[in-house]
Parts: structure tokens; sequence; C-alpha cells
């Protein structure tokens, strides 16, 4: 049987009027969404992309429950949190008053991988560039080759059939970090991560011939990583959870 796939984009900018408002989270969700339905992100159809704007924590653990159905999940958040030092774990923030723990997003898993864009400044609570970066090809009369739909899609797919079961979840920042954001870019280590992911593409497209090719999450990530800790001046410093050898999952691919 083919392999069934969602995608689900969480945002909580903040409240409007509020000093810490955060209007670059929306630009994150545009991005994801512009990224997941290219041919490079894995060539994602409307309907398996889904959008959760400042929504209640019962809405987000129902929504987690349905995702049990499918062979492979990708959740991002973009908003504000914080490290709870009594649980153990990431606060995610979803509105005033509604709160989740990163762990209850790994819950019902197969295959998943988890984005988190926010801060871990910790807490004492009981519970609770794309960014105008485009690269210079060396060679710029070079026709570009150009990502196929459909074989983008099958090959996203394999390298999801190739993954162990279990889940990858990443975060912006390090513990007791906060995680920056820019009203016109997003999120730094979004930008960074599908930045990351987009000039991965262009740099495979540039080339006259080769095979087909993919970029795991583990290996964006790293990138992504990188550049983050480089614009934050090491002020923040994402890191990965994941199992200590591969293969991992996809985050972008081209065929």
């Amino acid at each position: 049987m083919p392999i069934t796939k969602r995608a689900l984009l969480i945002s909580n900018p903040g409240e409007p009027g509020a000093e810490n408002y955060a209007r670059g989270v929306y630009v994150d969700i545009k991005n994801y969404q512009r990224f997941l339905n290219s041919s490079p992100g894995g060539a994602w159809e409307a309907g398996e992309i889904e959008s959760m704007d400042r929504p209640t924590r019962a809405a987000v653990q129902l929504k987690i429950a349905e995702f049990a159905r499918y062979d492979y999940t990708f959740i991002m958040f973009s908003g504000h949190g914080w490290y709870s030092s009594v649980v153990k774990d990431r606060i995610l923030e979803l509105k005033k008053g509604e709160q989740i723990a990163s762990q209850d997003l790994l819950l019902y898993t197969k295959k998943r991988v988890l984005v988190m864009d926010c801060c871990q400044v910790v807490h004492n609570e009981p519970l609770m560039e794309k960014a105008a970066r485009m690269v210079a090809f060396a060679n710029a009369a070079r026709v570009p080759r150009t990502p196929n739909r459909e074989a983008c899609r099958k090959l996203f797919l394999n390298e999801i059939e190739k993954a162990p079961l279990g889940a990858v979840r990443i975060s912006s920042c390090a513990i007791d970090e906060r995680s920056w954001d820019d009203d016109n870019t997003g999120g730094r280590y979004n930008s960074s991560l599908i930045g990351c992911a987009d000039e991965w593409a262009d740099r495979e497209a540039q080339k006259s011939w080769s095979p087909d090719s993919s970029l795991s999450i583990a290996e964006a990530h790293e990138a992504a990583a990188a550049l983050t800790r480089k614009r934050s001046n090491n002020t923040q410093k994402p890191g990965i959870e994941k199992a200590k050898s591969g293969p991992y999952f996809p985050f972008a691919v081209f065929a």
C-alpha cells in the first residue's frame, strides 16, 4: 500500500498588541507551506498539509490522535514557549492559558519529525534566511535542472519507508535560551532550516547530471543549526534528538 503522510503547522505569535507579538510566525507558516508543496520539499499535496493557528490544547491532542492513522507525520510549531524544570520538557504556548508539552506531540508516533521554533528559557511552572539569502551560482548562464514533481514525491516516500519507526525532535534553541523571530523572515531557526534546504536544492539543480538525491532532516538541521549559531553570535544553539544511526527521515529531495 502507498505510504500515507500528513503535515501539521501550528502557530502562535502571541497576543495582538503585546510587546512580544511575533508576526514573523506567520512567515514561517507560509514558508513551510511553500517548501513542503515544492518538488524538493517532497511534493506534498494541499490536502496533506494542515494548519492550526492559536489552537486549544484539546484541539491539538485530537489532531495528534488522528495522526495515528498515517505512516509519516511532520509537525512544526512556531511561536512562544519555555522549558519547565519540573516536567523536564519544552512547553509550547498555543494561546493565552493553553499550553502543551512537546512530548505530547510525539504520541501515536509511527514515523515523525517535530520541529519547534520557540524559546526555551527555564521556568519553574508546575506544568506547565530563506531571509533574503539567495545563492549566486558560479555559472549563471547554466540552465538549472527542474525537479520532477512526481519523481520527487515518489523519492520522498521511498526515503520515509527506509527509515525505522520513531521520532526526531528538533528545538530551535538550547534549554534556558531564547528563540529569535523576525517580522519579515520568520523564526531565525525556521528560516535557516528552509533556507538551507532551498540552497541544497539549488545546488542539485545546477549539476548537469546527478542521481536522485535526498537531504535528511539530520543533515538539514546540522546546516541550519550552524547558521543559527552564527547569526546569533552563538546565543541561540538549536538541538536535535534522534537515533544514534540512520537512515533518517528526508527533509528535501531532488529527482
